[in-house]
């Protein structure tokens, strides 16, 4: 009986040995999984934190745009945008229980993004300065040629209105003049990118980058009227006999 022993035996061990290193290939295949779970959570943390520290980044730089404004000011985040192409809008989570009203400059905190034109309870929708149908009172920051700056349909700006004497230049800084009684005086538009002057007509025409990039903007600035950045005020003063335009002597 021997040999029959031995081979049942060395059967039972063999087939030991494959359940064996199966139990063994199931735990390790647990574990596996779990790893692979608590690497899946931990790019998941990963990207929070990323997006946190972006967004600390961004806040940031708007409260130190902030500091730099007399008057009322506060922020809002953009929560829609207008899907047709032809309709520069966005939507804010800001509306006329928050104080927004209709006409109130929107800022970034490296330029204009446009300006409140419907407002509801709770949200208020912005018009930006690359629609059609906005117009700013803007100037040339270097030489302070005048003009207004409206939207174009691709995205860009057009500084109109410019008389065809006045001194405008690739890679002038156009800013808003303070004028128009809604935005705050020099506060960025953009960047002139190319001057049609023509041979004809009393004007000429500038086109214009804007300082912000609109469709990546997610954090604004709504700014009431009167608002103006801290030093404006003494700029128009003109001696101690008169009063300043804007604030007091």
């Amino acid at each position: 009986m021997r040999p029959f022993q031995l081979a049942i035996t060395a059967s039972f061990d063999a087939v030991g040995g494959i359940w064996g290193k199966y139990f063994a290939l199931v735990g390790v295949r647990q574990e596996n999984e779990l790893l692979r779970r608590r690497v899946l959570d931990l790019e998941r943390q990963l990207v929070h934190l990323a997006e946190v520290e972006q967004t600390d980044q961004r806040l940031e730089q708007l409260l130190d745009f902030r500091s730099g404004l007399e008057g009322d000011a506060q922020a809002a985040v953009i929560v829609a945008r207008d899907p047709l192409p032809w309709f520069g809008t966005v939507t804010i989570n800001k509306g006329e229980a928050d104080g927004i009203r209709k006409n109130m400059a929107v800022l970034a905190a490296s330029g204009v993004v446009g300006q409140t034109i419907a407002t509801s309870q709770h949200s208020a929708r912005v018009l930006l300065i690359t629609d059609h149908n906005s117009g700013i009172d803007a100037v040339v920051q270097r030489s302070r040629a005048r003009g207004i700056v409206e939207g174009a349909l691709d995205g860009r700006c057009v500084m109109k209105y410019l008389k065809r004497g006045e001194d405008v230049e690739v890679d002038d800084r156009i800013v808003t003049s303070g004028l128009d009684g809604i935005f705050p005086k020099g506060i960025s538009i953009g960047t002139v990118t190319h001057v049609t002057r023509g041979n004809r007509g009393l004007m000429q025409l500038a086109d214009v980058q804007p300082s912000v990039a609109l469709d990546r903007v997610e954090e604004v600035l709504v700014v009431a009227a009167g608002a103006h950045m801290k030093g404006d005020a003494l700029m128009s003063c003109a001696g101690p006999a008169e009063r300043c335009q804007q604030g007091t002597p």
